[in-house]
């Protein structure tokens, strides 16, 4: 055999080689399934619409399986949002707007100071059911993200969660949940590729 014959037969095992794949390759990641969105959807509803699971649910699928329908029933709720295409429509914007206009989320910009936050905190009716004080926070010159931790060191002092449903954007969609409900939901976002924070130090 010749050097050039000996040159192709090692480049070609080389080739062959590195076509292969490596034993060390992550798993392929599941499909996000209806199902996944429907249990995390509920268990939001559970937590904080329970009267109303249906009816979420409902605005959920439809941003999931008809975005433009989703798009033309509320096109005015979703102008400030800028969604204007049904491909702005996720079904994670949708029930972060569901729980807006159902009261159990409050979107507040970053550039906040604590008299917003607690403002905020008092437009959700997770807090207005409770009837919960919120003086203890009055005064405070905490800014920004550490207001907001501020606050969850005070409401987890009443067994309850200040979570942010991350939507990648400058502000922060805030609900007030029992911290019990808090591991479950993260698990079930994770599941669809959303990020439920929790705020406190």
């Amino acid at each position: 055999m010749g050097f050039f014959d000996k040159l192709g037969q090692l480049l070609g095992g080389k080739a062959a080689a590195a076509a292969a794949p490596l034993a060390s390759e992550p798993p392929a990641v599941a499909a996000v399934t209806t199902q996944d969105w429907q249990a995390l959807c509920m268990a939001f509803a559970q937590a904080l619409v329970p009267d109303d699971a249906q009816g979420l649910w409902g605005e959920v699928q439809q941003a999931l399986e008809h975005p433009a329908q989703y798009l033309d029933r509320f096109a005015a709720e979703l102008a400030n949002r800028g969604m204007n295409e049904p491909a702005h429509v996720t079904p994670w914007l949708a029930l972060v707007e569901g729980l807006q206009w159902r009261g159990q989320n409050y979107e507040l910009d970053w550039k906040l100071n604590m008299d917003d936050a607690i403002w905020a905190l008092q437009q959700l009716k997770a807090v207005q059911q409770r009837a919960l004080p919120l003086q203890a926070l009055a005064g405070s010159a905490a800014l920004g993200h550490d207001a907001l931790l501020e606050a969850g060191d005070y409401l987890r002092s009443q067994g309850l969660s200040l979570v942010s449903i991350d939507i990648e954007s400058d502000c922060y969609p805030l609900s007030v949940l029992e911290t019990s409900a808090v591991a479950p939901l993260q698990a079930l976002a994770q599941k669809v590729g959303g990020k439920l924070v929790v705020l406190h130090n």
